[in-house]
């Protein structure tokens, strides 16, 4: 509301020069309500689960499972296996192209995927991947046809799984692998993200799954080959394991998704009990201190995590790479 205006509304009579002061006073107070209300509502977005929409949401998955856990039962050759494909399909076309349901829509794509494995499995033995491939095909047509975007996960687990296995290479010998495909996977995923950083529409789920395959991936393939190289010593490591875990949780941080930190979680741990016991032995009950300090961690972080990216991260709100994550700025 305009000062100048109303002052002049005042010289014609239309509103009197002491309702001037009450009425700039009323709009400012309910425009700074309204900028704490976007404000809080912006922290409260992020990675919100868009599984359930209603408890109804459950029973219906329960009740996809029992389905897919008789007919298995019934099933007793090839044949009835495929009819259980096409039956899933057409509860498929209902629940999820019609109805939109999520958790059910999982479901049905997990049962669709445990019979396509079934059939591959009875009708073929000559090709091991053959199965895998056919299940990420089938993933991807899921997702083209219903753009859910759970579909992306197991389209994606099976294309690392296949890589895997053409290229020949052992990952048990060459861990780096995991993270040249995980590092293809958070490409993608950041991909989606970029385009929907105000995480409004599906893109932001399906940046949510690929980071999820993610980070795994890359944290497992970064701790496996420190392991493997042994520099140091298992103090040195340990240390090194800290600072890798600072490293990802600065970098969950600024991308606005957890699953990068809780897949490193597990290793932090491991590296926080063998350094405390190595220099802190001698305590009592070390043990439930270390897990009291992680659950306070977890607490703090787990609450304040956007104001502390904000704190962080506020000062490169107006650079380029800031364009392709949430804003860091809550107050605009």
């Amino acid at each position: 509301m305009n000062r100048k205006l109303l002052s002049k509304a005042a010289d014609q009579g239309i509103i009197s020069k002491q309702q001037i002061t009450a009425l700039l006073d009323f709009f400012e107070s309910e425009s700074l309500a309204s900028q704490q209300s976007i404000t809080l509502q912006r922290e409260n977005t992020g990675e919100q689960l868009k599984f359930i929409r209603s408890f109804g949401d459950i029973f219906i998955a329960l009740g996809v499972l029992l389905l897919a856990f008789t007919s298995n039962m019934l099933a007793e050759n090839t044949m009835h296996q495929m009819f259980a494909i096409v039956g899933f399909v057409l509860i498929a076309e209902w629940l999820v192209g019609l109805k939109r349901l999520v958790l059910p829509g999982i479901t049905i794509l997990l049962s669709i995927l445990y019979f396509v494995n079934a059939v591959v499995d009875a009708s073929s033995t000559s090709y091991a991947s053959l199965d895998v491939l056919l299940m990420s095909i089938c993933s991807l047509f899921f997702y083209l046809r219903y753009k859910m975007p759970f579909s992306l996960y197991p389209a994606a687990v099976g294309c690392i799984y296949l890589a895997i296995e053409l290229s020949g290479i052992n990952i048990v010998e060459h861990p780096y692998v995991f993270i040249i495909l995980g590092s293809m996977v958070f490409i993608v995923a950041m991909w989606y993200d970029s385009r929907d950083t105000r995480r409004e529409t599906s893109l932001s789920d399906n940046g949510f799954w690929l980071h999820l395959l993610a980070a795994p991936l890359i944290v497992h393939g970064v701790m496996v080959s420190l392991f493997l190289s042994n520099y140091g010593g298992l103090q040195t490591n340990s240390l090194y394991i800290l600072l890798l875990f600072t490293l990802f949780f600065f970098i969950a941080l600024f991308v606005d998704r957890r699953a990068i930190l809780v897949s490193s979680f597990a290793y932090a741990l491991y590296a926080v009990f063998k350094f405390a016991y190595q220099q802190f032995m001698q305590v009592d009950n070390l043990t439930l201190f270390i897990f009291m300090g992680v659950g306070i961690f977890i607490i703090f972080f787990g609450t304040y995590w956007y104001k502390v990216r904000t704190w962080i991260f506020s000062p490169i709100a107006g650079s380029r790479i800031s364009k392709f994550v949430p804003e860091f700025d809550l107050s605009k």
